[in-house]
């Protein structure tokens, strides 16, 4: 397993396909989610995508961004397909965001409500009130800047 990373002018056609293809097959198919999940922080410059290739260089089994959010980090859009779940694989993708990151960033993330206590695991905490988005609750972490 290699986890890649890069920038949207880094990535070939195969990579962004890849990437597209499984954000589209959990957020909008599996979850039943139809919004617009291809947005303009994809293609900013400083936005990072992290993927995992599956079988073929147009097959992701797990994704994740990190953009910049005003002055601090957030990563966001972390999915794995549903037949790499329960292998650890997403806290190794997670973790190289985080690595990449370092303790000395402030990151914020929107995770889906059922999902927190992973993202506990990596020192993240809950702040406010879940709110619905697109239909599915979620809750605002932030793991601060040590």
């Amino acid at each position: 397993m290699q986890i890649k990373r890069g920038k949207f002018a880094e990535l070939d056609g195969a990579a962004v396909y890849a990437i597209a293809r499984l954000r589209q097959e959990v957020f909008v198919v599996e979850q039943a989610c139809a919004y617009p999940d291809l947005d303009d922080y994809d293609l900013d410059a400083e936005t990072v995508h992290f993927w995992v290739e599956g079988g073929s260089p147009t097959e992701a089994v797990a994704t994740l961004r990190v953009l910049r959010d005003g002055e601090h980090w957030k990563i966001g859009r972390v999915c794995t397909a549903l037949s790499a779940r329960g292998t650890g694989l997403s806290a190794k993708v997670f973790g190289a965001a985080m690595d990449l990151l370092g303790p000395e960033a402030e990151i914020t993330l929107g995770a889906q409500t059922y999902a927190a206590g992973f993202y506990r695991r990596f020192g993240f905490t809950e702040e406010g009130e879940e709110y619905d988005e697109d239909g599915i609750m979620h809750v605002t972490m932030r793991r601060p800047a040590t």
